[in-house]
């Protein structure tokens, strides 16, 4: 912890002590309105409605296709939604709620499109309004960096991590959203991981298509995590804080690597806050066509690859073609797809830093297995948080059991293959 106020927080020391101040002090000052409409998405009726919960027809193959069920015979997302409805939204709540994964498995496979991740995410902030407790994962310290961040006055050296070489540019109304990666390479340094490579390696991309971009020295967490555990207030909290960034500096159009920052702003946050009216794009979307055109060139290298769809990224947001465009391009990569994929992906076994156990771990371990099946020297992912859970998996085995393949971040693949040359932009 030391080691993260010195990289990354210059913030007022009190943050981190007993005095530590309350959510709602931290968002002081942030006066954007909340849309009138965002209460209703936790109203019992409400959260019914939208998720067409009614519509379940009993036919158990969300149960079926669920990596959780799978390992654990008490979760059941049929017998979940039967109680609740029986309860009528009152009673005591299914432990079994902290379980879900939230890899919309269950949605993809459903023929009414019941939205049961989404019922999940109300029935959890039902029960924390209750004063349900979360058993959290490293304990807490994902959780206590997004309160922190969230705190108005706060200043961090977030970008310490820049290379030397990236060209960012002075005037520019589009900004990179880099996300917690600088945070997880230190909270998650035991396990060797470097996410931040990642961000790196997406922002040489962005400067070799000369798509000019800017940073945000005290850009917030997206409070996705926060939001899937039903911790509202935390995720409105960020919410508002990177809004006062973002308008503070004119920024019209948002460039991020990260599934779930892409997901939250693009879809999320226009639920929540009025006049979010700023352009929220994956950097694949932008690569893509460029590497497609021929005006982005990639170099050679000689691996045999294989590709891991992020849930958030695949399954939420229908991105799954523009990934394996940009590994196909580059010369020498050998392609091949594990046995799950696209819609069908298996998860990485991720949670929203919490309830993380036995079951999540067998998840993992499973997917690895599919990528050593495929015979691939590299498993790719495009998601900060597979790369770490998969990480995670391959340093706490027991036995030997779980497959050593590299696990490398799609971006600083492709970084890698690029020939030297001088950049051209200012």
């Amino acid at each position: 912890m030391r080691k993260l106020r010195k990289c990354v927080l210059s913030s007022t020391p009190d943050l981190w002590g007993p005095g530590c101040p309350k959510i709602s002090q931290f968002n002081k000052g942030f006066d954007f309105i909340l849309r009138e409409t965002y209460i209703q998405v936790f109203d019992f009726q409400s959260a019914i409605n939208d998720s067409k919960i009614r519509l379940c027809l009993d036919c158990g193959k969300c149960t079926v296709v669920c990596p959780v069920a799978r390992y654990d015979p008490e979760f059941n997302p049929r017998l979940i939604v039967q109680g609740v409805l029986r309860q009528n939204g009152s009673g005591p709540t299914d432990e079994k709620i902290w379980s879900c994964i939230g890899c919309r498995m269950c949605v993809e496979r459903c023929n009414y499109n019941v939205k049961f991740t989404e019922f999940i995410t109300f029935l959890r902030y039902n029960a924390l309004a209750e004063g349900a407790q979360i058993e959290y994962s490293h304990g807490g310290a994902p959780q206590a960096i997004m309160h922190i961040l969230s705190h108005r006055d706060i200043r961090q050296n977030r970008l310490c991590w820049l290379p030397d070489d990236i060209e960012i540019a002075k005037h520019c109304d589009t900004a990179f959203f880099v996300g917690c990666a600088p945070y997880f390479d230190v909270l998650f340094s035991d396990l060797g991981v470097k996410t931040v490579e990642g961000s790196k390696g997406a922002l040489k991309l962005l400067n070799r298509a000369q798509l000019p971009f800017t940073l945000l020295p005290n850009e917030r967490c997206c409070g996705r995590d926060l939001l899937l555990v039903g911790d509202v207030e935390g995720f409105l909290a960020l919410a508002r804080a990177n809004m006062h960034e973002l308008s503070r500096r004119g920024i019209k159009n948002i460039i991020t690597n990260c599934p779930e920052c892409y997901y939250t702003l693009k879809v999320d946050y226009p639920k929540f806050l009025e006049n979010w009216d700023i352009n929220v794009m994956h950097i694949t979307e932008l690569l893509a066509p460029l590497i497609k055109s021929g005006q982005l060139a990639l170099g050679r290298l000689e691996r045999k690859v294989s590709y891991h769809d992020p849930c958030t990224l695949g399954r939420y947001s229908r991105i799954f073609d523009q990934p394996r465009c940009i590994l196909a391009l580059m010369e020498g990569l050998e392609v091949v797809e594990m046995a799950d994929n696209r819609e069908k992906a298996l998860c990485c076994g991720a949670s929203p830093w919490a309830h993380c156990g036995a079951v999540n771990m067998q998840i993992q371990k499973e997917r690895l297995a599919q990528a050593g099946a495929t015979g691939a020297d590299i498993l790719v992912t495009g998601c900060p948080k597979c790369l770490i859970h998969l990480k995670c998996a391959q340093k706490n085995v027991e036995n030997n059991d779980v497959c050593q393949i590299e696990v490398q971040d799609l971006f600083h693949l492709a970084a890698q293959s690029l020939l030297p040359q001088e950049l051209s932009y200012c």
